[in-house]
């Protein structure tokens, strides 16, 4: 697999390797991009399905903080990714998928 899927995949991910960063400073390194590419049999929006559900359950630890007159809603980041794994499953699942296929039965 090329390493263009995988920073094609990072993107999809949203998880670009920082400029003068390495892969350390993302969620995942590219051996584990390169797993859900494996997973996926090299279809990067499979891929990216996977990796989305991967990271859905890492921000499903994260909790909403309030501090003074601060505060985060973390739970925003698991809906959101919810979301994607939404779009991905949609996306990746085939041409029909979500879709109404209407054909014509002609008897000779």
């Amino acid at each position: 697999m090329a390493l263009t899927d995988v920073n094609r995949l990072r993107d999809l991910l949203g998880e670009p390797i920082p400029e003068d960063g390495t892969q350390a400073d993302t969620l995942f390194t590219d051996e584990r991009l390169k797993d859900f590419l494996d997973l996926a049999g090299g279809d990067v929006e499979r891929a990216a399905f996977e990796g989305w559900r991967a990271k859905a359950a890492q921000l499903a630890n994260l909790v909403d903080v309030a501090d003074g007159n601060a505060s985060r809603k973390m739970s925003d980041l698991l809906d959101n990714a919810e979301k994607m794994v939404r779009y991905y499953q949609r996306s990746s699942a085939g041409p029909t998928e979500g879709r109404t296929r209407i054909g014509r039965i002609v008897r000779s």
